[in-house]
């Protein structure tokens, strides 16, 4: 069920790290490969006086795994994303964790 969105890099940066990192979550997370979404998002980023250089930001929506696994969990996304970006880009890793109560899959409730 991890469903991953991710914007602020390249489609194809995106493209060349998606199996490896699906493969090393999954791993992390005890989860079979075919439970990953990866979802890319193209957006452009605006500050003060238009348009702005976008960092990439990392959305993981799943049910909770708890603190240790979330750390590591951005730091297998920091590896792989950290080649693609300038020296000091940030990359931005959010999780969000969601409840069993609100999830249903084909109008089924699990």
């Amino acid at each position: 069920m991890p469903h991953i969105r991710v914007r602020g890099l390249a489609f194809d940066e995106l493209e060349s790290i998606a199996d490896i990192l699906i493969e090393n979550l999954a791993e992390l997370t005890d989860t079979p490969n075919s439970h990953f979404t990866l979802e890319f998002q193209a957006t452009t980023y605006l500050a003060v006086g238009g348009a702005s250089p976008a960092y990439p930001f990392f959305e993981v929506l799943w049910f909770d795994r708890g603190d240790a696994t979330k750390r590591k969990a951005a730091l297998v996304i920091e590896d792989l994303v950290r080649p693609l970006v300038e020296t000091g880009q940030d990359i931005t890793v959010l999780f969000r964790d969601l409840q069993g109560k609100d999830y249903y899959e084909n109008g089924e409730h699990f």
